[in-house]
């Protein structure tokens, strides 16, 4: 057989090598036997990645490095909850639940408990008992709203969701309203209402009030709001705001408090209201800080509250 005749071939697929060597005819048929056998037998029925080119290889990671992350922030811009408060970026309470959670689950990446977002309101000084018993509501809420999901009867975790939404109130696009905007307006109706009311030469700013006529201030097997005020020495407005708010909440056990309680209060008890009876309520939160709210239909007691009533205000038993 003559040199011209033979014909040598070498090949490879992945790992393995093949060689055919012989007569020129015989060496093409065999090598298009082989290839029919490997694209339409053994190609289909074993798990053979595509071999790419090395540009294909190599432009992968650059197309993902191209690709914008989306909606993320570095944890070092993260803003403190003094941050969060002094700058407003939280505007009503499921915002800040939203700002506690991902603080709890260190931006989403552990469990945490309604232990732990209570511990927080704490630590950013906002923690009162009615935003305690509003919890529970609070938390179901949000689960409703996809932003975090319960593993169990106790632990949660935060959804992708719920960390875009948090990113969204650090970074200060919060699209929430503001409860502080909506208790401004319903202060403002009742000024304006006051001052249609002094324009009538009577009645004063008491008209932007209502008596709440389903208010028992006697109720049976419990202490009157007469007997309980009069343990204490309430001789300035704050003072019997304070004690009326706590008779409220803590012997007739009200889950809100609002001005029209109090005023109901005032008039059971023949006392006279005060013609700035708004300011006085903001004057027992801000200036003495026995009260602690959000809105004022919603008045709760401060820790400052509660201790005044125990030791500061009872009057002297020997009197």
């Amino acid at each position: 057989m003559a040199d011209n005749d033979k014909l040598k071939m070498k090949f490879k697929l992945h790992q393995l090598e093949f060689e055919l060597e012989g007569n020129q005819e015989v060496v093409k048929e065999q090598f298009e036997n082989f290839k029919s056998f490997i694209t339409d037998d053994l190609l289909p029925k074993v798990n053979v990645e595509t071999l790419q080119t090395p540009e294909q290889v190599e432009e992968r990671p650059i197309k993902q490095l191209q690709q914008p992350a989306t909606n993320t922030i570095d944890l070092n811009e993260i803003p403190t909850l003094q941050d969060v408060k002094l700058r407003d970026l939280a505007k009503n309470e499921t915002d800040w639940l939203l700002v506690y959670i991902y603080n709890a689950a260190e931006g989403g990446t552990k469990e945490f408990t309604r232990a732990d977002i209570l511990q927080l309101y704490r630590d950013s000084n906002r923690y009162t008992d009615n935003k305690r018993k509003s919890l529970s509501q609070y938390i179901k809420n949000i689960v409703k709203s996809e932003y975090i999901k319960s593993k169990n009867d106790t632990h949660f975790i935060m959804l992708e969701k719920g960390r875009d939404k948090a990113l969204d109130i650090f970074q200060g696009n919060s699209k929430s309203k503001s409860s502080t905007s909506n208790a401004n307006k319903t202060k403002t109706g009742k000024t304006k209402t006051s001052s249609n009311a002094n324009q009538g030469k009577k009645g004063g700013s008491n008209q932007a009030f209502k008596l709440d006529r389903n208010l028992n201030l006697r109720p049976d097997g419990k202490e009157s709001l007469s007997d309980f005020a009069n343990k204490y020495a309430i001789d300035s407005a704050p003072k019997k705001i304070l004690v009326i708010v706590y008779y409220l909440k803590e012997i007739l056990k009200k889950e809100t408090v609002d001005p029209n309680h109090i005023y109901t209060a005032f008039e059971k008890l023949n006392l006279r209201v005060p013609k700035s009876l708004y300011q006085l309520i903001s004057d027992a939160k801000n200036k003495s800080g026995w009260l602690d709210f959000e809105t004022m239909n919603d008045i709760g007691l401060s820790i400052q509250g509660r201790n005044a009533i125990r030791l500061d205000l009872p009057k002297d038993k020997s009197e």
